[in-house]
């Protein structure tokens, strides 16, 4: 994947201060506020993820066009299936393509992402999934809300 992506993707996230980001396929954590976020900023979007993440969630999310990135070649109804986040680079769509997860498709996607949103969510948890190193990738963030127990921070992708 060392072509240029036709359209920058974004990546959205959310990370606990220890970097975990899930435990045995589900979110170790219950936000509703960040889930409303999420939902309304990837609403009518194009959202990719892996199947773990996709099986994880456990269907199609409504509102959005879901693209799960797995090897087999198994459909998934009301999911496209690509093999490979290359595929993603040829897919074609008008509207924006987010990064949605695991940690494998964030680290190999962080090339291709222009704007990365994460939800810091206060504290540590236990986890066996982790958000992957990023911070030379992009630029200081900017802290666009704050809350008791989280902060949604976004990140714009060094140039050059």
């Amino acid at each position: 994947m060392n072509r240029p992506c036709k359209k920058p993707w974004k990546a959205i996230a959310a990370m606990a201060e220890n970097r975990v980001i899930g435990n045995r396929g589900a979110i170790p954590w219950n936000l509703p506020e960040d889930f409303k976020w999420v939902k309304a900023s990837t609403r009518s979007q194009v959202i990719a993820m892996g199947r773990k993440t996709f099986e994880s969630i456990g269907r199609p999310l409504p509102h959005r066009e879901n693209v799960v990135i797995t090897r087999s070649q198994t459909a998934i109804p009301g999911c496209v299936v690509l093999p490979s986040l290359e595929a993603l680079l040829d897919y074609k769509t008008d509207r924006d393509v987010w990064i949605f997860g695991g940690a494998e498709i964030y680290r190999q996607a962080f090339p291709h992402v222009r704007e990365l949103f994460l939800t810091v969510v206060y504290g540590n948890f236990e986890g066996d999934a982790f958000f992957p190193p990023f911070e030379t990738l992009f630029e200081e963030p900017e802290v666009i809300r704050k809350e008791a127990a989280f902060e949604i921070r976004r990140y714009q992708a060094k140039s050059g």
